[in-house]
């Protein structure tokens, strides 16, 4: 029983020190460490708990890269902050989604409305000043005129359906 608590232990701490290996690097490491040594007299008993103790691997390991890839997208989250404000991570996924440029949505968007995702002028609407009628024409249009997140994508929308140009602002 000692044997298995060890395993099961040292598995924990390498399931959360082998976060920046590469899935086959940690089969190799969880093989070495852990598979059956073939001595002779090891109990099929024993060898299930060496089992137990490799899945356990396993469900550490792939636990620390769902931790680590949260980590990585709420780094991206902050560098698109930083770059292009709060709207800055919204502005990255719809620019990605549609194959546009951050920065070429960003300039619009604060240019037409200062990053305020409630500006009318008595005609047009949110942060990138849509009109009604051209907001209808998105496959946003379902969405308040005035959700700021439906406006970046109906505007990255637009500029993938070469309508860039309906903005004065550039």
């Amino acid at each position: 029983m000692r044997h298995v608590l060890v395993l099961i232990a040292a598995a924990a701490m390498l399931g959360a020190s082998l976060v920046n290996f590469g899935a086959q690097t940690r089969a190799a490491v969880a093989q070495d460490l852990f598979a059956p040594t073939g001595r002779a007299g090891w109990a099929a008993q024993e060898k299930e708990k060496a089992t137990a103790a490799c899945k356990l691997l396993a469900f550490y390991s792939l636990k620390a890269d769902q931790l680590k890839e949260k980590q990585d997208q709420q780094l991206k989250d902050q560098e698109a902050a930083g770059r292009f404000g709060p709207w800055g991570p919204d502005l990255v996924q719809a620019a990605q989604k549609y194959g546009q440029d951050p920065a070429a949505l960003y300039r619009v968007m604060i240019c037409e409305s200062k990053g305020a995702p409630d500006a009318d002028n008595g005609v047009c609407k949110g942060l990138f000043q849509f009109n009604p009628s051209t907001w209808a024409g998105t496959p946003y249009a379902g969405q308040s005129i005035f959700d700021g997140r439906a406006q970046i994508m109906a505007a990255a929308w637009m500029f993938s359906q070469g309508r860039k140009d309906e903005w004065t602002c550039q």
